[in-house]
């Protein structure tokens, strides 16, 4: 059974699903943290679906399953990742989520903000289907 053309196709195939998966994963989070200068660095616009870097604190603050974080947390994780898997992902600088979604308000320190969402996360998530196309053609050729 060992050398059977059918399970070798199976266990070929199931490696190739394997992959994409963990690839289209890894796409996903290095568009996320595709980096563009920031606003308060001299930048005079911005790309929705870069990460703004003012500083490094927002780029750095990618944490996986809530234990490692760093820009580049994520690559061991997906190297054990395994189809049926779940992983979470997490930018936890107290500004990710005003860097995400944007902000209209003043805040605690009574700062007034009228501030666009750059959406770095949540437009590169919207790509997995795409990514996913991308790496599955790879495969095919």
């Amino acid at each position: 059974a060992a050398n059977d053309p059918d399970w070798i196709a199976l266990d070929l195939l199931s490696q190739a699903e394997q992959d994409v998966a963990a690839q289209s994963i890894q796409d996903v989070l290095e568009a996320a943290q595709t980096p563009q200068l920031g606003i308060s660095k001299g930048a005079t616009s911005f790309v929705e679906g870069k990460i703004p870097v003012a500083e490094s604190t927002l780029i750095n603050s990618l944490a996986v399953d809530g234990g490692s974080a760093g820009p580049d947390a994520y690559v061991a994780a997906i190297a054990g990742f395994e189809v049926g898997d779940v992983m979470r992902f997490a930018w936890t600088a107290p500004h990710a989520m005003r860097m995400e979604a944007g902000f209209t308000g003043t805040d605690s320190l009574g700062r007034s903000y009228n501030q666009a969402g750059r959406h770095f996360v949540g437009l590169n998530a919207a790509k997995f289907s795409e990514f996913v196309a991308e790496r599955v053609a790879e495969v095919r050729v």
